[in-house]
């Protein structure tokens, strides 16, 4: 209502009393809406914080936890542990103790990223999961969380390749840093674990059969149990290296893969 309309009204002494109350009510209409737009912009900046949020923390899951695990719990709550016909691979340096008691602290991380980087995208682009790195050692899984066919074929062509690539490392940094990797195929049990900093993880004896396999190997070379090399045979060239000690587990048949045919 306009100024003058509302003046029309008061044409007597007794109508100020009128003007004071529509006064009041046009005050009020115009504070009303006024406030509502400013809900409308909080709410949508709101909105927006939220989603941006919500973004960074599903990126800050999947960079802890694989794809389909995250997924899983960020919709159904949980992952259910479960089991998983995969393979396994194990790598750790020789002789790395003693380097890192030669060079400084900041210097051995600044060594163990730059590979472990690469480690994580070779392991990738083979399908393979990363599980963890513990000091030196790797481990990555192929056929878990997602199912894959061809998983210890996959494992061993990465394999060799973290062994080509740390060759290649060595030239170009002057170094010489050796490596052992170990590889197993067999059913695991897998699932997600702890609270804070919770990490998808595989359990069972074929898992300390894997990790047995690259701490009885030699420096750049893959070795390989029986079972997987029974189900890769005919895609790589293999040196068989009979029965070997295993820690703590009766002697096992071991190959070393020498290359893909």
């Amino acid at each position: 209502m306009k100024t003058e309309s509302i003046l029309t009204l008061c044409t007597k002494k007794d109508d100020f009393e009128t003007l004071n109350d529509l006064a009041h009510d046009y005050i009020e209409a115009v504070a009303a809406a006024g406030d509502n737009a400013v809900q409308k912009r909080i709410l949508k900046e709101l909105i927006r914080r939220y989603v941006d949020l919500e973004k960074r923390v599903d990126a800050l899951l999947k960079n802890t936890l694989p794809v389909k695990v995250a997924d899983e719990i960020k919709y159904e709550g949980m992952f259910a542990p479960r089991p998983y016909e995969c393979t396994i691979l194990f790598s750790d340096f020789i002789g790395f103790t003693k380097l890192a008691e030669n060079i400084s602290g900041a210097m051995l991380i600044d060594i163990l990223n730059r590979i472990f980087i690469s480690f994580d995208d070779l392991i990738a682009s083979y399908n393979g999961t990363k599980i963890k790195t513990i000091g030196d050692a790797y481990m990555a899984v192929f056929g878990a969380p997602s199912k894959l066919e061809n998983h210890a074929a996959q494992a061993v062509r990465a394999g060799l390749s973290l062994q080509r690539f740390l060759a290649d490392f060595n030239i170009l940094n002057k170094s010489n840093l050796q490596m052992r990797v170990g590889i197993h195929t067999g059913t695991v049990m897998a699932g997600v674990v702890g609270k804070e900093r919770m990490q998808f993880d595989v359990f069972g004896d074929n898992v300390n059969i894997a990790s047995r396999f690259e701490s009885a190997g030699e420096e750049g070379k893959v070795n390989i149990s029986e079972t997987t090399y029974l189900q890769t045979a005919g895609f790589f060239e293999y040196r068989e290296r009979g029965m070997i000690s295993l820690k703590n587990k009766e002697s096992m048949k071991a190959y070393f893969a020498v290359k893909e045919t």
